[in-house]
């Protein structure tokens, strides 16, 4: 196999083309007319200064690789793969046959004028430290204005980002190991969310271009895998402000099997930029195990007898899975998302790496004060660009309907667009008003909900409730209270409440422990029985809980999710906000180690979370705990040894001191209720049991390790099974960012994989 790659901006040299001009003198001539000026005097006579220039750069690399490369294939020669790096990736796409050679130049032009624009960026190569370790000293210095932009080889990484902060990180990644450190001589933040206005209005001029399949497979800089031939224009109008994958790209390849010989650059005669970066690739990273289609991609037909692609012939991404309707409605890359932990276990950190890399993270505000909520907010707002996807976790409370109307207010207050329901039994006036307060009538029978709700739920009757409008009386009641407008209310009676739901199945955490493989298809069929109801508004639905696999998140997509969540997994990060203890216990977990345990906030009324149960007592504790409560009226009813041992073994203090504690913290009400009813008084007491072994986890208190409780599903100890030998075996080298980008990506190899099999003769 034989991979042809393009090289781009950095690349361009005077007198480039000057062998190839002459032999093409007719695609010269319509490379001038699409441009309005001599491109063979600019490449040949300069000046440099104008050549360097990103609007003239583009267009005059693309000629010149193009004209490179027609060269090249002109004794019948013909390579398996094709990529370019950023820009050149475009020559890769006229290659394949997607875009013919005036279109694609018309896109490569309009692509610098756009990205010429840019001012105040900069961007820096930083040698001798892995995109992890990147990542790290961004997030450990709170750097929140400069991204990894250019994965060029497992060590090779550019920068990109507000120039003063690129400047000012350089003595930061000298002291984190970096062998070499360059300002590179660019104006603009290229490859970045801070490009998101040249994306926009490049996603306008790119709006009637027809994209051909390709005819030889063409690796995407924004997945680092083949891309699929219904999302090529999604994908090229991320490149924009995606990272390019070069690294992951040229492991993909190894991967199939070529060598470092069978890569071939195609460009500028003498300048050699890309096939450099295959060697140390292959010496830094190595090849990336993925899976090899038992045959390779057929040519593609003409466009107008090509039929549309299934999932049998299609060629999979990260970017292709899922609904590319709800990665766009929510800006997204990929249709991934990551749950809201409680305690802000889903913490700032988690949420703003997301987001920077255009994925949907909710913070995790459950049990947190609503100060300390929306002290994340701010930050969260602060650390990411405009535009970029974050969401707050919205949890049920519901003996405390307050408390559910107070988180409401500060969410409208702080403009927070997407929130994640979870918890919910019936849709709630808080959250009516929520979503209230974000319709707009923009006429001709289009409303637009601005305030989304990404509804949790593991029941399809919940669901249904979420895809209908809001309830009359919940509505009435707002209305008479004047919580809402008139208008506002009219408005609810023609959207549904939710915008997508996620299906949770058994997870981590508060559980119904149900399956997937019953849930989804149930929840699927409410929503294609509602859709009809709202045709201007799509419905949604995607699944959680147990996914931390690629062979999980593949059943997902087929199934029908439009996107997935994941949870636990993202629990043992670098980000999550719990201590490195837990994390520390979490790494080595199988699939066997967790059990059911009463939920702490629910236990009277039989609700269950799933946690840790390797080497912790907390599950039997709290089990015993629940019987206890169950068997007897009051505490006074224990007898003396089994008060003993709670005192001694659960509590580590006296029952008295415990609700003398309670005094401080409880509600008024509830301590009222508690000096009436023993049992009540009996149930504060247990409950703090539950609180204590949460927030001596969160903290790493060791002297209480054995009563922690860890929220966690079997899904991390698949997870922990898939990459065991791998850089990410250890946990400090997890981020949650490239954790989903690893799944993602692997999860495309894998259904490629899987559906070359299902068609291969003699199966």
């Amino acid at each position: 196999m034989k991979a042809f790659m393009f090289p781009g901006q950095g690349a361009q040299r005077i007198g480039m083309g000057g062998e190839l001009f002459g032999a093409f003198p007719e695609l010269l001539r319509r490379a001038d007319a699409v441009l309005g000026y001599s491109l063979a005097e600019l490449c040949l006579e300069g000046p440099i200064e104008r050549l360097t220039q990103t609007e003239f750069t583009q267009p005059a690399l693309f000629v010149v690789n193009a004209l490179s490369y027609l060269q090249r294939i002109a004794d019948g020669t013909r390579p398996d793969f094709l990529l370019g790096h950023s820009v050149a990736e475009y020559v890769a796409l006229f290659a394949a046959g997607v875009l013919d050679f005036e279109t694609a130049l018309r896109l490569v032009n309009k692509r610098g004028q756009l990205m010429s624009l840019a001012s105040g960026g900069g961007m820096a190569a930083v040698l001798g430290l892995s995109e992890e370790q990147v990542q790290a000293v961004l997030v450990q210095h709170g750097i929140s204005d400069v991204y990894a932009a250019n994965v060029n080889t497992p060590r090779q990484i550019v920068l990109s980002g507000r120039r003063a902060a690129v400047l000012e990180a350089e003595p930061l990644f000298m002291a984190a190991g970096a062998g070499f450190y360059k300002m590179l001589q660019v104006s603009g933040a290229f490859h970045t969310p801070f490009m998101a206005p040249a994306r926009d209005e490049f996603r306008d001029f790119v709006g009637a271009v027809d994209f051909a399949a390709p005819q030889i497979p063409v690796i995407s800089n924004v997945s680092g895998r083949p891309h699929d031939p219904v999302g090529i224009r999604q994908a090229m109008i991320e490149q924009i402000t995606a990272p390019v994958r070069w690294a992951a790209s040229l492991r993909y390849l190894l991967g199939l099997g070529l060598a470092v010989d069978d890569f071939e650059e195609i460009g500028p005669a003498g300048v050699a930029v890309v096939k450099p970066m295959v060697r140390r690739t292959l010496s830094e990273g190595g090849p990336l195990p993925v899976a090899v289609p038992s045959a390779p991609p057929a040519v593609a037909e003409p466009a107008a007898s090509r039929p549309e692609p299934t999932p049998a012939t299609r060629q999979f991404s990260a970017a292709s899975l899922g609904s590319a309707a709800f990665c766009s409605a929510f800006n997204l890359k990929y249709a991934y998302l990551a749950g809201g932990m409680y305690h802000g276990i889903s913490s700032v950190d988690m949420v703003v790496a997301l987001a920077r890399s255009g994925l949907l993270g909710f913070f995790g505000g459950g049990g947190l004060a609503l100060s300390t909520i929306e002290d994340a907010i701010v930050r969260i707002q602060e650390s990411i660009p405009p535009g970029a996807p974050y969401g707050v976790n919205f949890i049920a409370h519901t003996h405390y309907p307050e408390l559910e109307e107070q988180l409401a207010e500060l969410l409208l207050i702080h403009g927070v667009r997407t929130i994640e329901a979870s918890a919910f039994m019936e849709v709630t006036p808080a959250l009516v008003r929520y979503r209230a307060k974000g319709l707009v009538d923009e006429g001709g029978g289009r409303i637009v909900a601005r305030n989304r709700i990404i509804a949790k739920v593991s029941r399809p009757d919940v669901g249904a409730q979420f895809f209908a409008p809001a309830p009359s009386r919940v509505v009435d009641k707002l209305l008479a209270s004047g919580a809402i407008t008139p208008g506002e209310a009219d408005l609810l009676a023609l959207v549904p409440m939710a915008d997508a739901l996620c299906v949770e199945a058994d997870s981590g955490g508060h559980t119904d422990q149900g399956m997937p493989f019953t849930l989804i298809p149930a929840v699927l069929r409410v929503r294609d029985a509602l859709q009809p109801n709202y045709p201007a508004h799509p419905l949604y639905v995607g699944a959680a809980g147990g996914i931390g696999t690629p062979e999980a998140a593949a059943a997902a997509f087929v199934m029908g999710a439009d996107f997935i969540l994941t949870g636990s997994i993202n629990q043992c990060t670098v980000e999550a906000g719990t201590s490195d203890l837990v994390k520390d216990l979490l790494q080595d977990m199988q699939v066997y180690d967790t059990d059911y345990a009463p939920s702490g906030e629910m236990f009277e009324m039989g609700s269950q979370v799933q946690v840790l149960k390797k080497g912790i007592f907390f599950p039997a504790r709290a089990n015993k705990l629940v019987a206890l409560y169950r068997q007897h009226e009051s505490i006074d009813e224990l007898d003396a040894k089994t008060r003993q041992q709670l005192e001694e073994r659960y509590f580590q203090r006296s029952l008295e001191a415990v609700f003398e504690e309670l005094r401080g913290h409880c509600p008024a009400a509830e301590l009222e209720r508690a000096e009436r009813s023993p049992k009540h008084r009996m149930a504060l007491i247990f409950k703090r049991y539950f609180r204590d072994a949460s927030r001596w986890a969160l903290a790493g208190d060791s002297a209480h390790k054995v009563d922690f409780q860890i929220h966690c599903g079997p899904a991390l100890g698949a997870f922990n099974q898939w990459v065991a030998g791998s850089e990410l075996a250890p946990w400090r080298a997890r981020h949650v960012d490239r954790l989903a980008e690893r799944l993602m990506s692997e999860t495309a190899a894998l259904l490629l994989s899987r559906f070359a099999l299902l068609q291969s003769p003699g199966r």
